[in-house]
């Protein structure tokens, strides 16, 4: 019951009690670009004070950060234009595949014609970038406005949760994609229907699991605000161990499918660089669509330093823009979604002009075997 200094709250950092001549240490707060507490630094040169005098009062009622400002400025430049760029990048990326995703899944449930087992992978792989791609614009907007979900601490463990999930989510659709493809060229490993239940499993039961997991052990062994620093604990490998394998195995996918695909172009005869072109072509167009890209960009360097910063600015372009690349190849490019688009511009076209007559002739198309040609004639 003698003199004390009191609990104090200095606007970054909680201070419990202290006894007469005490003084108090604490890690210096890690700030983010807009004044939020993100977390506390682990530089053993980075700690604040505060002292209590022998008459029980906090000297100056201040709290001495002389330690935490010169290594901030060294370890946080806040000159660095990289996470403005990364910010940029993500937003315009992330709004343009949003956009294209939810076009192509209203093509995709609209028209009764398109459906199969393969268009319900690309559906639920179309949603779980969808998924991805909003959190990753909330993610990365309090780094441009003055907003920050950041400040309520549940909220920004829910994001990141979340963040992680849909991304574990949209790699494993992706390697049912490649699954279900490699299963059609090559073997029939699924002689009946499509074994969607494990489809499912995969792309979004694995997840839940893995993610499960580590949300458990970083609130039970993790003790940080908003789990800072999670990207170098051991624990990050329940998320990117399987992402990694998928990402491998769809690699062994894509160079069987190749591959074959070559193999059986050989035995026609028809000239050899017609096939190398055939053969560059389909490993163009399934190499974003496997997430093959994602393999070269897994790690961070961290070497604070052009590296790095080449790193961040590829894998947000890769993140970001991954859904208008899957809108365009899976949807927008398909000879059977262009053939059900042709077929109802001319049912539109029909009822707004019944004087004027359509003809549709079979022809040769990629995937459909059918397109369409317009015949204007007089009316008799």
């Amino acid at each position: 019951e003698g003199l004390f200094c009191g609990a104090a709250w200095d606007s970054f950092l909680c201070w419990p009690p202290a006894l007469p001549g005490e003084v108090l240490m604490k890690p210096c707060p890690i700030i983010d670009s807009v004044g939020t507490i993100v977390g506390e630094s682990a530089h053993p040169e980075m700690f604040a004070t505060r002292s209590c005098d022998q008459n029980g009062m906090w000297i100056g009622n201040i709290t001495n950060f002389t330690r935490c400002v010169p290594s901030m400025q060294e370890l946080y430049p806040s000159d660095s234009w990289i996470p403005n760029v990364v910010a940029w990048i993500v937003i315009i990326g992330s709004a343009l595949s949003i956009v294209t995703l939810s076009i192509s899944l209203f093509i995709f449930f609209y028209f009764k014609s398109l459906h199969c087992s393969r268009l319900k992978v690309h559906i639920n792989l179309s949603v779980a970038l969808l998924i991805n791609l909003i959190l990753l614009i909330v993610s990365s907007s309090p780094v441009l406005i003055d907003i920050s979900y950041k400040h309520t601490e549940w909220m920004c463990k829910g994001v990141l949760s979340l963040q992680m999930y849909s991304g574990l989510s949209s790699i494993n659709w992706m390697f049912v994609e490649g699954l279900l493809l490699h299963s059609r060229v090559t073997v029939h490993i699924f002689k009946k229907d499509a074994p969607f239940k494990l489809y499912y499993f995969i792309g979004w039961g694995i997840p839940a699991i893995c993610i499960g997991i580590w949300c458990f052990l970083m609130s039970h062994y993790h003790h940080t605000y908003c789990w800072t620093g999670y990207g170098s604990h051991q624990y990050i490998w329940f998320i990117t161990g399987p992402m990694i394998c998928a990402l491998l195995v769809n690699s062994v996918f894509l160079v069987d499918i190749i591959r074959i695909l070559v193999t059986k172009r050989l035995s026609n005869q028809t000239a050899e660089t017609t096939h190398v072109r055939k053969a560059a072509k389909a490993t163009a167009l399934l190499f974003p669509l496997l997430g093959i890209p994602h393999l070269f960009f897994c790690i961070n360097p961290k070497d604070n330093g052009n590296l790095e910063n080449a790193y961040m600015i590829v894998n947000a372009f890769i993140k970001s823009f991954q859904g208008l690349s899957v809108s365009i190849l899976y949807c927008f490019m398909n000879a059977d979604v262009q053939t059900a688009l042709k077929k109802a511009f001319m049912r539109l076209q029909a009822q707004r002009n019944p004087n004027q007559r359509f003809k549709c002739r079979r022809g040769l198309s990629q995937t459909s075997g059918t397109y369409f040609s317009t015949h204007s004639e007089a009316s008799p």
